[in-house]
């Protein structure tokens, strides 16, 4: 089976579009959204409503997927990123706040677990990019693969002893064997707001017969993207940083 695995849309219409042409020319079987379709972009209705065409895909709830709903407080989050929320919550029509509301925190299929954040506290949207808080994301799980995303950089964390864990940040499109018996968390990255200093959107596809990760960057027209968020009166600033991934 070859899975596709992606997170973080934002609201990025065009970002996801040309993502998912890019994978569909990938013999793609399978495809899970690790959360954050919406918050930050001007398409968010938009953007689900591909999701929820899209054949044997399912999603996982994000921190703004939840903040769209008052699950959690958005005002916890940067201005701009507040302004973002409010402004999709009176975008968001009623059949697609159902749809975000009956989204799952966590996913486990075999050997994989799928969050959005952490598994050990799910909606506590804690960032696993260090020693600390991938220890306690692998205490939480049994499984091999442990996917994330959140933090919007791709990233590999090995587990190669009780405590001791290598961290190696992905850079470009890059292929990866994980064909041992080691445990990892494998960060795919974002589609609409990547911030690796890489301005295309991140996706990648674990080949589960030849037990190997795939990350893919994928170029898309970011002007046509800035413009649209100037359109929708969004904030400057979110638009502006897609210029330069971060």
């Amino acid at each position: 089976m070859r899975l596709l695995v992606f997170s973080d849309i934002h609201g990025n219409l065009e970002a996801l579009q040309c993502m998912l042409r890019d994978a569909a020319d990938r013999n793609v079987h399978r495809s899970i959204c690790l959360g954050d379709l919406v918050g930050y972009g001007p398409y968010p209705n938009e953007c689900i409503e591909l999701l929820r065409g899209l054949k044997n895909c399912r999603c996982l709830a994000g921190n703004h997927d939840v903040a769209v709903l008052w699950e959690t407080s958005p005002y916890g989050m940067s201005s701009a990123a507040n302004e973002a929320i409010l402004w999709t919550m009176e975008q968001l029509t009623a059949e697609n706040k159902a749809y975000l509301a009956a989204l799952p925190d966590r996913l486990d299929v075999a050997d994989m677990t799928f969050v959005h954040a952490n598994p050990y506290n799910p909606r506590g949207w804690r960032y696993v990019l260090d020693r600390k808080y991938a220890l306690r994301s692998f205490a939480a799980t049994r499984c091999r693969c442990l996917f994330i995303g959140h933090s919007h950089r791709p990233l590999l964390i090995t587990r190669k002893s009780l405590l001791t864990i290598d961290l190696q940040a992905v850079s470009a499109s890059m292929r990866y064997r994980v064909d041992d018996t080691r445990r990892r968390i494998i960060n795919c990255g974002s589609v609409g707001q990547p911030r690796d200093n890489d301005p295309r959107s991140c996706y990648l596809i674990f080949d589960s017969r030849k037990q190997e990760i795939e990350f893919h960057r994928v170029a898309y027209d970011i002007e046509k993207s800035v413009k649209a968020f100037h359109s929708a009166g969004l904030p400057p600033e979110l638009g502006a940083r897609l210029f330069k991934g971060v």
